[in-house]
């Protein structure tokens, strides 16, 4: 018998996330997302410009990496590649495929969810490259669900985000995984796995898409919405 009283309902997926949240027990399978969308830290050398930066990954954070984002030198799946290539998870790489395959140039869910995310720079009078990594990342996945935008945007302040002041209320599957994943970019903490996002099952392709981009958005800053393909 399965231990999940909503099993194979449509409410399965996220009684299994609500399940998870609070402890979230290892698996002998599981990654910790955490380590692959928090990169601040070392002070490593460009190997393109010879520049010296705050590294996030390896790619460079830097006016190289604008550039051949802007020259159509780096595409979708180089992004991929590079943040997520070392993951040794099948299901995941499977989906990370399709995702690429299925890239048009819009890393935004919708044109609601890119109103919603541009809103509130505007109102907040910053620029996006005025932002931190992780500052847009948590944002971006806030703002692709309206209904977990709305029980949020009270919370958003200039410099972070009160996550104990967002109660959840008739959350979807999907605006559960997003604000997991959101709380575990900005808290550090492990609320959700790579284990989980990969189970196609438990997390929904546009959530999976709008987890994925957070994760590029994470590691690359603002210079990643200039890519096209």
């Amino acid at each position: 018998m399965s231990k999940y009283f909503m099993y194979d309902t449509s409410l399965g997926g996220i009684e299994q996330l609500m399940m998870l949240a609070p402890n979230f027990p290892s698996r002998r399978s599981g990654i910790v997302i955490n380590n692959h969308f928090n990169f601040e830290g070392d002070i490593k050398t460009c190997n393109s410009c010879g520049s010296n930066i705050k590294s996030r990954c390896n790619a460079c954070d830097c006016i190289y990496l604008k550039t051949r984002l802007n020259n159509d030198e780096i595409r979708y799946t180089d992004l991929l590649k590079d943040c997520f290539g070392r993951i040794k998870n099948y299901a995941l790489k499977g989906r990370l495929k399709l995702l690429s395959n299925s890239f048009t140039g819009e890393l935004f869910l919708n044109h609601n969810h890119k109103e919603r995310f541009y809103n509130i720079h505007h109102k907040q009078g910053i620029d996006i490259e005025d932002r931190t990594p992780n500052y847009l990342a948590v944002l971006f996945l806030l703002t692709a669900d309206e209904v977990l935008w709305n029980i949020s945007e009270h919370a958003v302040c200039v410099n972070g985000f009160d996550f104990s002041h967002m109660h959840l209320r008739q959350i979807s599957t999907e605006g559960y995984a997003l604000y997991q994943t959101a709380k575990t970019i900005w808290e550090g903490k492990e609320y959700i796995k790579i284990s989980e996002i990969a189970d196609a099952d438990l997390i929904a392709d546009t959530a999976f898409k709008i987890i994925i981009n957070a994760s590029l958005i994470a590691k690359y800053g603002a210079d990643v919405f200039s890519i096209k393909k």
